[in-house]
């Protein structure tokens, strides 16, 4: 394994040399200070992967020689974030995380008690969060970054016709995750190709939004005992599915 990963939008099959800008530029020459002949790996939005070796460092550029293509594996589960809109700091936090773990896809929600979207229609925050999902992504040496869709109303998604089982973390009853996950466990396949959890804002689900869930199909889960901070509990949610079901 190469210590070394590095983003580009696309690796086009067949391709035999890479030359890295930019961003991704100066990480290799400055904070990783990678070397002429050294080996490095990349990857791209699509989850294609490839090996590389550095064949010179320039100015404002680098390029590469492919060494190998590597296909995407995809994950047995996808893995689907839904998460109650909070404070910045903590939404980034929660991205970068649940990236790190392995998340397809973080769906950004409002509720009752949650913050509202912020209106921002100038694509920066999109950017931001897609910029971060990468960045953790690259760091773990995952395969493909998560998809960071636009905010919507609970309600609304709730609406959406079901894609595989959908969860949600309750304070209020619901089975341990643990006994569904542990489930899945011994050679027993997970039980959809698909998974979306969702984890509620500070303050947590209204009476209503919980009947809402129900009413949709979603199943309760709970992860304990113990009153969790919104941040923590879908970390630990997170990891402790894709663990069990793409460990």
């Amino acid at each position: 394994m190469t210590s070394n990963q590095f983003y580009v939008p696309l690796i086009e099959k067949g391709v035999t040399g890479i030359v890295l800008e930019g961003t991704e530029h100066h990480h290799l020459a400055k904070a990783a200070r990678v070397k002429k002949g050294d080996e490095v790996r990349l990857f791209d939005a699509a989850g294609y992967r490839c090996r590389a070796l550095v064949e010179s460092v320039e100015k404002d550029r680098t390029k590469l020689l492919v060494l190998e293509e590597i296909a995407p594996e995809a994950p047995r589960v996808r893995l689907v974030l839904a998460q109650a809109i909070l404070q910045a700091k903590k939404m980034e936090l929660i991205l970068q995380k649940a990236s790190e773990i392995g998340i397809s896809g973080f769906l950004p929600v409002e509720t009752a008690r949650s913050l509202k979207a912020s209106g921002d229609r100038s694509g920066s925050k999109s950017d931001r969060w897609a910029r971060i999902a990468r960045e953790a992504t690259k760091q773990s040496k995952g395969d493909a970054a998560p998809a960071v869709y636009p905010a919507g109303r609970l309600k609304d998604i709730l609406a959406r016709p079901a894609r595989g089982l959908r969860i949600f973390l309750s304070e209020n009853g619901g089975r341990p995750l643990r006994c569904l996950l542990v489930e899945a466990g011994n050679g027993v396949p997970p039980p959809a190709p698909e998974v979306t959890v969702f984890v509620g804002p500070e303050g947590g689900w209204t009476k209503a939004e919980e009947a809402g869930f129900r009413a949709a199909g979603c199943q309760p889960v709970s992860l304990g005992g113990r009153i969790l901070k919104a941040e923590t509990a879908a970390i630990a949610g997170v990891a402790m599915i894709a663990h069990f079901w793409n460990g």
